[in-house]
């Protein structure tokens, strides 16, 4: 990837929808940059996460994580130069931050070859009692700002070797890491006060899932074999008793440019109807971002939830196997998809049935496009 394209990538992120005004477009810059620079420098080891969710409690959430490390065979690698460049972009925006934050704290040491960095502050003053009055929790020299309409928290442990010490390395050994948590309320009174209307909202991306060049499949995935392994899963939910049983539909999209574009379609008519159902509980994940390889899913909810009885709405993109994915599926009990789910149109106890017509065309190798 080049700096350009990281450049490209950051510009697609901007979003002016009133569900993003209340963020601090300091911070969402910030996020911005992260994206370059990870493309920029090729820099392997930062992970970043973002969720948009509402719940009984807060309101309407965003959420962003960001976590950046460097191991000892990587000090002095393009994953060096990019690790630095985040730290310091990230500082420099915190500084930035802090002139106006309503509140915060900073506490810094450089001790011999060791730096500790902890940023706590609030970025709006808080209102009436938990959640969202503002609360520093001191853990010894450091703090963390919690609770509140708006917060910001970075915390950076570093060990500097010399060049002997990284010579005698015979394995990675994590030598810095940092890690930046962001939260913003972006509505009070949208509370999760109503089950997701899973029918609503399936009518809404029709016209997304509907389009030529999009192939449909019915599939069906139980289990209910608690000594099941780990590896026979693409995604295995909690819990030591995995048992459960779902029914969906597969959408399998072959060519790129018609698989991003219905993706690109799909991701903002579930933010328009998201917009349009504040009340409704859900989950979305990377809500600003594409992130066809992970296993979190695009959008979750629980739709029934008793002592004796779960049952779920969950959304999946994913690029495997040389295509694009949809997957819209309704559990009750532990959700489980099995390997090689790409082509797999029933699932019974680790007994598989195949749609052979996609076992043929789709290759056994994962990767992701440039």
């Amino acid at each position: 990837m080049t700096i350009l394209k990281g450049i490209i990538i950051s510009l697609l992120l901007g979003c002016s929808s009133p569900l993003w005004s209340q963020i601090d477009s300091q911070v969402e810059n910030l996020l911005n940059t992260f994206y370059t620079l990870k493309y920029a420098y090729n820099y392997q080891d930062l992970t970043m996460t973002e969720s948009i969710y509402n719940s009984s409690h807060d309101g309407l959430c965003f959420e962003a994580r960001i976590t950046f490390y460097l191991d000892g065979q990587s000090w002095e690698t393009s994953n060096a130069i990019g690790h630095n460049q985040i730290l310091r972009r990230t500082r420099q925006t915190l500084d930035e931050l802090s002139q106006n934050a309503e509140s915060i704290h900073k506490w810094e040491t450089h001790s011999g070859r060791h730096d500790t960095i902890n940023y706590a502050m609030f970025l709006k003053p808080g209102t009436g009692n938990l959640p969202y009055r503002n609360h520093m929790i001191n853990i010894g020299d450091r703090y963390w700002a919690t609770g509140g309409l708006e917060s910001i928290n970075m915390e950076y442990i570093a060990t500097h070797p010399n060049k002997e010490e990284l010579e005698e390395l015979t394995e990675p050994m994590r030598l810095a890491r940092g890690t930046l948590t962001y939260k913003c309320v972006l509505d009070t009174l949208a509370k999760a006060t109503k089950t997701f209307n899973t029918e609503a909202y399936c009518n809404a991306i029709k016209p997304v899932v509907s389009q030529k060049g999009i192939n449909m499949r019915k599939v069906h995935y139980k289990q209910d074999n608690y000594a099941a392994k780990e590896d026979e899963f693409f995604v295995k939910g909690d819990g030591e008793q995995a048992s459960g049983e779902t029914y969906g539909i597969h959408y399998i999209i072959h060519s790129e440019d018609i698989a991003l574009t219905a993706l690109d379609q799909l991701r903002k008519t579930t933010k328009d109807y998201i917009s349009q159902h504040p009340n409704e509980a859900f989950s979305m994940f990377n809500p600003r971002q594409n992130d066809y390889i992970s296993t979190f899913p695009f959008l979750s909810s629980n739709t029934t939830t008793t002592v004796d009885n779960s049952e779920s709405f969950t959304v999946f993109t994913v690029f495997s196997k040389g295509y694009y994915h949809i997957l819209i599926l309704y559990t009750n009990g532990t959700l489980c998809i099995p390997t090689d789910w790409e082509i797999i149109k029933d699932y019974d106890n680790g007994e598989v049935k195949y749609y052979e017509k996609d076992v043929k065309y789709m290759n056994k190798t994962s990767k992701r496009a440039d």
